[in-house]
């Protein structure tokens, strides 16, 4: 009863299986009509899905990764379906097969369709089908709504109803309409931009829903709701969708059961014939980075801090609130207490991974948001570019207080890191972690990172990794992950180089993350600079050891000045996982560990599509390897985790449970704040894969 009558306290769902053999196709028609006649023989022929575009829905996602070329190339009026078959078995998908063949021979097609059975390409078709709704909500006007519906069309009737459909867009002057849908059901989304804020675009759509009414429900006999709720859009329809007769009943059932009006108010039931023009939701304009948001969702399960404050959604509605008291002072209270409350759960436990935006079909960060709201908020930017021109010296400094930290620690029984790391505190508003060493640099100062001869690449220890790269492994020599991976490196016949003045040279990350625009500008401009030199000028790959870092550096171009900007994309920047995966397991002799390990792929690694390379390495070099069911971000995020420990627990809850489950042996990432994470969270040493690829080829 859609809430109207009750609510669902619990629930056991019967879920249908996922076939394991897969046919996949993306049929191209000249127009929606021809799209809609095919679905029919599409449905008998025993298709499992066939979902169909209009090219309006098809131009929204036509420019996203992965889109097939051909999109681009479409006329005017073209539509598509997503035709797929699935089977449990390969005698019954082969059977399939021969089905679709037939069937498509007799529909009128602008071209011959490619079917694949490869996961990866079938995911991409899916991806982009999915993505419609948000990318289309990414392109309509300012100050507008997207609406969406879901209609039904009896499936033999499907043609004439989108017609009809099309027909309504152009008289009521929705020209950016579009249309999609499970149509195997004869199941249609309609999407449409509307402005609520003159009478006269009131009017507009009310005529409009009038007529949608009397076409579908009248015309054709179809269903105004197909999959989901009723809503107050569609409230005032309900009468003459169903009868004078029945709506009596279910207004009085209603009456019944809930007298008080206390469930689900104004849906379903609702006496106002005007309630789908009436307390209309507005969307308040926040930021270029998040405005295109129309709160669909898809994000939220990538948040890691879903679980302990706001998800990437939650944070844009509650700034899209803000907005709104902002300029209309209506509730200056109420504007008071949102501001004060964002401060903890929507700017400081956001951990700015990015992985909303992987989500996202049109790709908004809403760590870009976070990242901007800090800068504004900051009070010490002339502290951080200081800091940043004289990044030698603090580093020094913070390298001195690790290590007198550990010394106090082991005489004294306290938390030393924390007693004496005051200026790395005041730096970077954090303590530093007591689990991680720090060793000697530049270089010359420690012969044994160097290998004689010539330099095949040019290695640079990030910033973290020079202060925090020797693991605290109990009964264990200690190792740094640099030593460890020009150890490897050399067995492989590859020769690395550490520049001699690699010390207070850093990605800039620190200061972008917590919103010193400056700093970090500054930052790069002189690691960018010292790269040019180190690489010679361009020629030579550079390492680095830290995904995260990387990641920075890969993204930072629009942060950069032009001349930057032109060194910077004649670079080669390689993360320690590609590196090791491209250049040194080809060369290098590997005698596997036969060892049950398990792997963290960060989210920086996820972004740059480096965990595929890490299970490799990793199968490659280890007898039993997994990836989590449960993977997501530490939220470690440099410094959130010593900040706020308990967003890291929150993030990392369901994972740790996972892997102390499993009884691993070995537990491997690529960035060392995540291993720190993820470290706390399990009470695992967990380490970066260089060292089971030197452990391996030993």
């Amino acid at each position: 009863s859609e809430g109207t009558l009750g609510f669902i306290a619990e629930a056991v769902l019967h879920t249908l299986p996922e076939f394991a053999h897969k046919y996949t196709g993306q049929l191209y028609f000249r127009n929606v009509r021809d799209a809609a006649a095919a679905i029919h023989p599409l449905r008998l022929s025993g298709a499992r899905a066939a979902e169909i575009m209009d090219r309006a829905s098809l131009r929204s996602v036509q420019d996203l990764p992965g889109a097939p070329a051909e999109l681009r190339q479409l006329p005017g009026e073209a539509a598509a379906i997503l035709v797929e078959y699935q089977a449990e078995d390969r005698e019954s998908i082969l059977q399939f097969q021969r089905e679709a063949d037939r069937v498509i021979r007799d529909l009128r097609l602008l071209h011959d369709v490619a079917f694949t059975d490869d996961p990866a390409a079938q995911a991409a078709l899916w991806k982009l089908r999915k993505g419609i709704i948000p990318s289309v909500g990414a392109m309509r006007p300012p100050a507008t709504t997207l609406l969406t519906e879901d209609i039904v069309f009896p499936v033999p009737l499907l043609a004439e109803g989108v017609t009809d459909l099309q027909r309504l867009f152009a008289e009521f002057g929705y020209q950016e309409g579009v249309i999609f849908g499970h149509a195997k059901d004869g199941n249609l989304h309609f999407l449409i931009s509307q402005s609520f804020n003159t009478g006269e675009e009131l009017n507009r759509f009310a005529g409009f829903m009038e007529e949608l009414v009397r076409v579908v429900s009248g015309k054709y006999d179809g269903a105004l709701k197909a999959e989901h709720g009723t809503g107050r859009n569609t409230a005032p329809f309900v009468e003459t969708e169903w009868g004078a007769e029945a709506y009596a009943i279910m207004r009085d059932l209603k009456s019944l059961l809930d007298p008080a009006n206390m469930l689900n108010p104004g849906v379903v039931i609702n006496a106002d014939p005007q309630a789908h023009v009436a307390h209309v939701k507005s969307m308040a304009q926040v930021g270029r980075e998040v405005d295109q948001c129309i709160e669909c969702g898809f994000c939220e399960s990538k948040c890691p801090s879903r679980r302990l404050t706001l998800t990437p959604r939650q944070r844009i509605v509650i700034r899209r609130e803000i907005s709104r008291l902002q300029f209309s002072s209506s509730d200056p209270s109420l504007l008071a207490s949102l501001l004060d409350d964002y401060s903890y759960a929507g700017n400081d436990t956001c951990a700015l991974d990015g992985l909303c935006a992987t989500a996202c079909p049109v790709g908004i960060d809403t760590g870009e948001l976070t990242r901007r709201l800090r800068a504004e908020s900051n009070r010490e930017e002339g502290v951080a570019l200081w800091i940043a021109s004289h990044f030698s010296a603090v580093e020094k400094v913070i390298g001195f207080g690790v290590r007198l930290g550990h010394v106090v620690e082991n005489i004294a029984g306290v938390d030393g890191v924390r007693a004496v790391s005051v200026l790395a505190e005041k730096i970077f508003h954090t303590p530093l972690p007591k689990w991680n060493g720090s060793i000697p640099f530049p270089s010359r100062a420690a012969p044994a990172f160097q290998l004689a001869g010539g330099k095949d690449f040019v290695y640079f220890p990030s910033c973290i990794s020079r202060r925090l790269g020797v693991p605290n492994l109990p009964g264990r020599k200690p190792r740094s992950l640099q030593e460890a991976l020009v150890i490897v490196s050399g067995r492989a016949g590859i020769h690395l180089q550490v520049p001699d003045d690699v010390v207070g040279a850093c990605c800039g990350m620190p200061f972008a993350s917590k919103g010193y625009v400056q700093a970090h500008q500054a930052m790069l401009r002189k690691i960018l600079g010292r790269m040019w030199e180190w690489s010679n000028h361009g020629e030579i790959p550079i390492v680095i050891d830290t995904t995260s870092c990387v990641h920075s550096l890969r993204t930072c171009r629009d942060d950069l000045e032009e001349e930057d900007r032109r060194r910077w994309g004649e670079l080669t920047i390689l993360d320690a996982v590609e590196f090791l995966h491209d250049h040194v397991l080809p060369k290098l002799e590997v005698h596997p560990v036969e060892e049950k390990i398990i792997l963290h792929p960060n989210c920086s690694g996820r972004k740059l599509g480096l965990e595929t390379k890490m299970l490799a390495i990793a199968q490659r070099c280890a007898g039993t390897v997994s990836l989590p069911l449960n993977l997501g971000c530490c939220a470690f995020a440099g410094d959130r985790g010593l900040l706020f420990p308990e967003l890291t627990r929150s993030a990392t809850e369901m994972e740790a449970a996972e892997v102390l489950a499993g009884d691993y042996y070995g537990h491997y990432s690529s960035n060392i704040p995540c291993e720190i994470g993820m470290s706390q969270a399990t009470g695992k040493d967990y380490m970066s894969i260089v060292y089971l690829v030197e452990k391996a080829s030993r």
